[in-house]
């Protein structure tokens, strides 16, 4: 049965968004099919545990509380790599001028599938083009009485071998307040544009192991080796967010200094990853023969405190 909530807010650029909601206990979440098949909201007993959409904002995916990326996730340099022969030119993306960026998912709207309170489906299926091969994405939300998971999976359509990978982008509140705790023994070299050059031992000023304050720190940086566990705590909430994510070894931390809010983003691989010389045990790239399938699953659970 598909469940779809017409949330109707004012805004110029068209008519309102159709909106999945999911309700169980005191989590609710709200999915926004038609704006790149994003999370719109998520809280627990009334508290926002990833950044909701503003009302103002509601068709643009950059405002959503998290959005999927697919097939691939941060920026491919010039938006050109080679694959097996075969050079791909993609357009640059506006937020990241010269670079293409998170790939084709976000940029546009998602079918749903399957809908109730607690469970939607939604898919995205692109036929070839600037990226030339065919290939089917979907995702599952599941809410259960203390956690939302995302699971996010990528067919390849095509008749041919595919590169591929895979991310979330999660937009957390309040990085004033916040701390993370996580595993990330590595970390990429960064260019000036932001191109990962070669990976690193995590200096000691940026070891989140015993956990660390967001609010001091401005970083737009990949990290590498995560063990699939991080926590986020607020000293000002009582709530807290336990994140789990199985195969997704490398985080994109983003704390940035003139906004309150912050990302830590799971993902199969490292950014640029398609023109970077290395195994696949570093680069975190991934080939799908036609046919194959490949998942990044992340579970975001709410600790009570």
């Amino acid at each position: 049965m598909l469940a779809l909530e017409i949330v109707r807010l004012p805004s110029s650029r068209g008519p309102s968004l159709a909106m999945i909601h999911l309700s169980l206990g005191m989590l609710e979440a709200r999915i926004a099919p038609l704006a790149g098949g994003s999370i719109a909201s998520f809280s627990a007993a009334g508290q926002d545990m990833l950044r909701p959409l503003p009302v103002a904002d509601e068709h643009d995916p950059m405002a959503m509380a998290c959005h999927p990326l697919v097939p691939f996730s941060g920026r491919i340099a010039w938006g050109r790599f080679t694959f097996e022969g075969r050079t791909v030119t993609l357009p640059p993306d506006p937020i990241a001028l010269p670079h293409a960026i998170h790939g084709l998912g976000w940029r546009h709207p998602w079918e749903v599938t399957r809908s109730d309170a607690q469970e939607a489906m939604l898919a995205f299926r692109h036929p070839g083009g600037d990226w030339p091969w065919a290939f089917e994405a979907r995702q599952h939300f599941v809410l259960d009485e203390t956690a939302l998971t995302v699971t996010l999976a990528l067919i390849n359509r095509s008749e041919t071998r595919m590169p591929a990978a895979l991310g979330l982008h999660p937009f957390f509140p309040s990085r004033h307040s916040a701390r993370l705790t996580a595993r990330l023994p590595f970390m990429w070299d960064m260019t000036s544009d932001l191109m990962p050059a070669r990976r690193i031992d995590v200096p000691e000023g940026l070891d989140f192991a015993r956990g660390r304050d967001l609010a001091p720190l401005s970083l737009d940086d990949c990290f590498a080796g995560n063990d699939g566990a991080l926590l986020i705590e607020w000293s000002d909430r009582r709530h807290a967010l336990h994140i789990t994510r199985p195969g997704a070894a490398d985080t994109i931390i983003y704390t940035p200094r003139e906004h309150d809010f912050f990302c830590v983003e799971p993902s199969t691989h490292v950014p640029n990853g398609f023109n970077l010389d290395g195994p696949p045990e570093i680069t975190g790239l991934r080939v799908l023969e036609p046919g194959e399938e490949t998942r990044l699953a992340c579970r975001f659970e709410v600790l009570w405190r």
